[in-house]
């Protein structure tokens, strides 16, 4: 085969276009997997150990020292989480359950309910009567690593009339 200066410049021209075309793929698929990489980073889901605060609605302040638990945010949009203390006596307050929804960015809300299984008089805490709780937080994704939530809980009785409702914060570590 013989090649003309023709046939040389359309090679050319055809590899040096098929070049810029596959450098331009691997350069938008690279931006992808950084983009979804970085969003996986700052999603909700797995479970984190979290230290909840109750405060005082109208100053902020808190009003107990701090209670430990565990959440962990399913796929799907499920929740779980356990308490370690908070005022209640061993096997008072059932686990949580609940939902997770993301609010756009790094923002999701929770909810999740738990069962009150026997009132305690008001003593050195607060009281509680069998019923159940709901609490209700907007939680912010600071990192991958670390999310904030503020919000409410409420309180009901077995008729489902709300006799308590109070405010708290929390910070995040995600369990490794």
């Amino acid at each position: 085969m013989t090649w003309t200066v023709s046939a040389v410049r359309y090679v050319g021209r055809s590899a040096a276009i098929l070049s810029m075309g596959l450098a331009l793929v691997l350069s938008a698929a690279s931006a992808a997997s950084a983009q979804q990489s970085s969003s996986e980073a700052r999603t909700l889901q797995g479970v984190w150990y979290v230290q909840v605060t109750i405060r005082d609605c109208a100053t902020g302040v808190a009003v107990a020292p701090a209670v430990n638990s565990l959440v962990t945010f399913a796929s799907g949009g499920t929740l779980h989480e356990s308490v370690g203390g908070g005022g209640f006596l061993p096997g008072q307050r059932s686990e949580g359950h609940g939902t997770w929804t993301h609010k756009g960015g790094p923002t999701y809300d929770q909810r999740f309910v738990s069962m009150i299984n026997f009132a305690t008089a008001p003593g050195p805490g607060p009281g509680f009567e069998v019923g159940w709780m709901k609490v209700r937080h907007t939680v912010d994704v600071i990192d991958a690593d670390h999310i904030e939530s503020v919000g409410t809980n409420s309180f009901y009785r077995l008729n489902g009339e709300v006799y308590r409702t109070g405010c708290s914060t929390a910070i995040g570590t995600r369990f490794e």
